[in-house]
């Protein structure tokens, strides 16, 4: 029996590296679409936004190779301890991120209907 809980641990731990490497590759893309954002919005009036834009696309880069070089214990361990002694700052970032993430979904959804529409 004991092989059989083995396994159903290394299926589920080679979900959850999935699943760090997906949200690695999605936090890469909301970044390089923050950048872009940033971009666009540097050639007008709006080099404040602009330049807090750029800096949450860079703090996005950073998270997503520390997700990409780090192994997903020290990942939940970096969060836990980044929660316990931020917990107001955790908060609030998780809801931005959601609501970036959800923004962005979105968006890539309605490209993908307008696309499908076209065929």
């Amino acid at each position: 029996m004991p092989s059989g809980n083995q396994s159903m641990a290394e299926t589920a731990k080679a979900q959850a590296e999935a699943v760090r490497s997906d949200a690695a590759g999605g936090i890469g893309e909301l970044a390089g679409a923050l950048r872009k954002a940033a971009s666009e919005m540097d050639r007008g009036r709006n080099a404040t936004v602009a330049s807090l834009t750029q800096n949450a696309a860079d703090s996005l880069e950073r998270i997503s190779g520390a997700l990409r070089s780090k192994d997903l214990n020290a990942v939940v361990r970096d969060v836990e301890g980044f929660a316990r002694s931020q917990p107001a700052l955790f908060l609030g970032a998780a809801v931005a991120a959601g609501f970036l993430a959800m923004r962005f979904l979105k968006s890539s959804n309605e490209t993908n209907l307008d696309e499908t529409r076209r065929i």
